[in-house]
């Protein structure tokens, strides 16, 4: 171990002989091993190594130099004095998480200088040994809150009052130094008679020392709830200055708005007067134009040089901007653009107001902004550091800061408003932190070491310990043999998520032993997974943040409400399944904290199959009801359209006669008019087709030789429309001359279906495509519709084809057209599935081409 830290600290001194970060830091964003902590760690490497030698002298002169070391660094800390040692050997070449360059971190100074004293303090007596124990259980609990605030995002250095962390490598080499000195210590007393009784208290003080370091640390972090909380405020109040000052902004041009709405502006110079109010008023604005219903620009105030340039110009030259128009254009709405490196020079965004009279867009308002000159007003503030992200790049930062400050302290929250979602990063300086420090952890830590000194002392709580124990285990023997006598299925886990135990019909309805499952983890695996990852996306959606796995999952219920009566499909050990209702309920303490939970499953698999049987026949007899009532409403319609649409298309015919007989027949525009009745009629024809079609959807009546162009044509004139109001581009890819012997109707119903399906898919992607082809493949047709959607996720994939199954919102849909589908294609021995290894949502439809 001790080999190691030389290695270690040698590496570091050569880093900074090279003046290369790389190698006294691990990552940029932690803090670096000083020359002077690296010198330390490297002589108390050295008095390790030459305690038990007969070179004794170099251990103690290594560790008087330690103990030197430490105690000027601290007398800095203590007195504000610089002593010249932290630039003595080296000249810093960096600035960055430390309060001093070059200056080792206060917890670094104690822990060298309690190493260095443990050094000195040699001998077997039982008070020299029981402050070896103690400062390097000490220097063991410091050096391991040093490491884990690296990984579980706290200072360690909070408590001493600085905020010049120990470096990573610095904690892990006190670690091994402090492990040393106790394996050693250890193995020393193991050598005498009396090692037994020695040993004991030695352990209890090490355990207990560590135990009080971490509820001195415990402690800090109610400071630094604090201190966040401080921050939190701090941050809420300045985006509520946001608020106060875009809403008014936004009045003001809305009020723009409806005088140029009511032709309150004369002329420009009217208009100019009241710009040039606002854009004195606020702050920040670059300029504000006027554009026309055209997006022509034609008012700007101030009229500089880059205003004349751009008058006359259309609005919108970039993407971003062009995308704002459109959505204030669309909403109605105020918006404000994303921010962009300006023509006129620097950074900014515009706010843009439409116009509207008499719901008739007229013109577009708008404020350039510049965002520094916008936000210095307010985002300066005194003991803080705020920066703002869009989509997580940096548009404005008020000061220059610490980025090892701001990893350990930083709030993020998010200002969303008129379509601006901002992410707001508030972090206090070191001065605010401390100013928030309290001294009662420190207290608890000196007085929680010398109790648990005292409590290695005295071993005669060693029998009062082992009734305490007794007494508990009979508690546990109780409450073993009350859940055992249940018959519903129980599970406890501690706060953390892993398994404390289960009774005994929890076995029996799993197939786990308690024991096999004790110390793990939310046991999942008697859960069948696609139901963890449905819940998991319930929750998401519930709760508008991401839910892992473990003990989050099962907080995020509670969130959620779903702890109380949800339903899951239970996996037993051997592959059977059953349903079970699971009730969770929280453990919590005197202090109302969370300390474990408790799931209570109820086997409700036969009560769920009844249900299950009654409901489906109830739809059966309501979905037959429906066909039917549909099926007589089509025939009706088809039959009142036909009659009417037979007579316009005799009297086209006669009109056409009569416009050759009278020489109208050469007239151009004449015979365009015609054409369009002659086409409509046509259209019109091809959807009294189709409703025909599905008046016999419930007759089973004998198949016919029908081309597929036939079919897809009349299932296009009941959607076309549709498709082009909604913006989705409809392409058909048809092999010519393919028949196939089916009932018309109902592979028309099949490919309704697929199409509507598709629409709804790509409502929410940018570009929305559906593809309908059909072509010839061996011994048979292929028919498939492909949309550009978003894809349906690997394990919903075997359950789409389920009846009643749907992931459309209430009233969209009620889950039984892909299952309606399969059976109508199933019914011509043809097949119908989802193309897995397509790159996009693609359903095929395959008919066999034979009589």
């Amino acid at each position: 171990m001790a080999l190691t830290v030389l290695g270690i600290a040698s590496t570091v001194i050569f880093g900074w002989i090279l003046r290369d970060p790389a190698i006294i830091q691990i990552r940029s964003d932690f803090a670096p091993m000083v020359i002077n902590t690296a010198l330390g760690l490297a002589a108390l490497a050295i008095s390790i190594l030459f305690s038990d030698s007969r070179f004794r002298g170099i251990s103690v002169y290594a560790s008087i130099f330690v103990v030197a070391l430490a105690a000027v660094n601290l007398t800095q800390f203590l007195t504000g004095v610089d002593l010249g040692i932290d630039q003595a050997l080296v000249q810093p070449f960096y600035n960055l998480g430390v309060s001093s360059p070059g200056r080792m971190s206060v917890s670094t100074s104690v822990c060298m200088l309690l190493m260095g004293v443990m050094g000195l303090v040699s001998g077997k007596s039982y008070a020299r040994r029981m402050v070896r124990i103690t400062g390097s259980s000490l220097v063991l609990g410091f050096a391991i809150l040093g490491f884990l605030g690296y990984f579980l995002n706290f200072s360690s250095e909070y408590g001493w009052g600085t905020h010049s962390r120990m470096a990573i490598h610095t904690s892990l080499c006190f670690m091994l130094l402090a492990g040393a000195k106790i394996v050693r210590l250890g193995r020393v007393i193991k050598e005498e008679d009396n090692a037994q009784s020695a040993v004991v208290p030695m352990y209890v003080v090490m355990i207990g020392v560590l135990i009080a370091v971490g509820i001195w640390q415990l402690l800090l972090l109610k400071d630094i709830e604090r201190n966040r909380s401080v921050t939190q405020s701090r941050a809420e109040s300045f985006r509520a200055k946001l608020d106060g000052t875009f809403i008014p902004l936004e009045k003001a041009l809305q009020q723009m708005a409806r005088r140029m709405a009511v032709g309150a502006y004369r002329d420009e110079h009217v208009w100019s007067m009241d710009a040039q109010f606002y854009y004195e008023e606020f702050k920040g604005i670059r300029r504000i134009a006027w554009a026309d219903q055209n997006l022509m620009l034609r008012w700007l105030y101030p009229m500089d040089k880059f205003s004349r340039d751009i008058r006359n110009t259309a609005m919108g030259r970039s993407e971003e901007i062009r995308r704002s128009l459109d959505l204030a254009r669309q909403t109605h709405e105020s918006r404000i653009s994303r921010v962009i490196e300006m023509k006129s020079g620097g950074r900014g965004f515009g706010m843009l107001v439409p116009v509207y009279k008499n719901s008739v867009f007229i013109g577009m308002l708008s404020a350039g902004i510049d965002i520094r000159a916008f936000l210095d007003r307010f985002a300066r503030i005194e003991g803080y550091h705020v920066a703002l992200y869009e989509d997580g790049q940096e548009i404005y930062r008020s000061t220059e800061w610490d980025p090892v400050l701001s990893r350990d302290w930083v709030t993020r929250i998010r200002y969303s408003n008129m379509g601006v979602d901002w992410e707001i990063a508030f972090t206090p300086s070191s001065g605010v932190i401390r100013s928030n420090t309290s001294a009662v952890p420190s207290v608890v830590l000196v007085f929680a070491v010398g109790l648990f000194v005292l409590l290695g002392l005295a071993l005669s709580f060693f029998g009062r310990a082992e009734e305490l124990r007794r007494r508990a285990r009979a508690m546990v023997d109780w409450k073993s043999a009350a859940m055992d006598a249940t018959p519903l299925m129980m599970i406890s886990f501690d706060e953390n998520g892993i398994v404390r135990e289960m009774n005994r019909s929890a076995e029996e309805m799993t197939g786990w032993k308690a024991e096999e499952l004790a110390g793990k983890e939310h046991p999942f695996i008697f859960h069948d997974r696609q139901d963890v990852e449905l819940m998991r996306l319930k929750l998401e959606g519930a709760l508008s943040r991401p839910v892992g796995m473990g003990v989050e999952f099962i907080d995020a219920m509670f969130d959620a409400g779903f702890n109380a009566a949800s339903e899951w499909v239970y996996v037993h050990r051997s592959g059977s399944r059953f349903l079970g209702q699971l009730f969770i309920g929280k453990v919590i303490n005197e202090n109302g904290h969370t300390t474990g939970y408790l799931a209570v499953v109820e086997d409700v698999t036969q009560k769920r199959q009844r249900e299950k049987q009654i409901k489906e026949q109830e739809d059966k007899i309501i979905a037959s009801a429906r066909l039917a009532s549909l099926g007589e409403m089509a025939a009706g319609i088809a039959h009142e359209i036909n009659n009417p649409l037979t007579i316009i298309n005799g009297h086209v015919g006669v009109l056409r006669r009569l416009l050759g007989a009278r020489g109208l027949a050469a007239d151009l525009e004449v015979q365009k008019r015609v054409e369009v009745v002659e086409s409509t009629t046509q259209r019109i024809a091809k959807i009294v087709k189709g409703l025909r079609y599905y008046a016999r959807e419930s007759d089973h009546g004998d198949m016919e030789w029908v081309t597929v162009d036939a079919i897809i044509d009349d299932t296009l004139a009941f959607c076309s429309d549709k498709f082009r109001h909604e913006g989705v581009d409809l392409i058909a890819r048809l092999e010519p001359n393919l028949k196939v012997f089916v009932r018309p109707y109902q592979i028309s119903q099949v490919l309704l279906n697929l199409l509507n399906n598709a629409a709804d898919a790509v409502q929410s992607v940018g570009t929305r495509k559906v593809v309908v082809e059909a072509k010839a493949v061996s011994d048979g047709v292929e028919i498939s519709v492909s949309d550009s959607g978003p894809g349906v996720p690997a394990f919903l994939r075997e359950k789409i084809m389920e009846p009643f199954f749907t992931t459309k919102e209430v009233g969209k849909g009620v889950g039984l057209g892909l299952s309606i589908s399969e059976g109508i294609v199933r019914s011509h021995d043809g097949k119908f599935y989802l193309d897995t290894e397509a790159k996009q949502t693609r359903f095929v439809v395959w008919l066999p081409v034979k009589q």
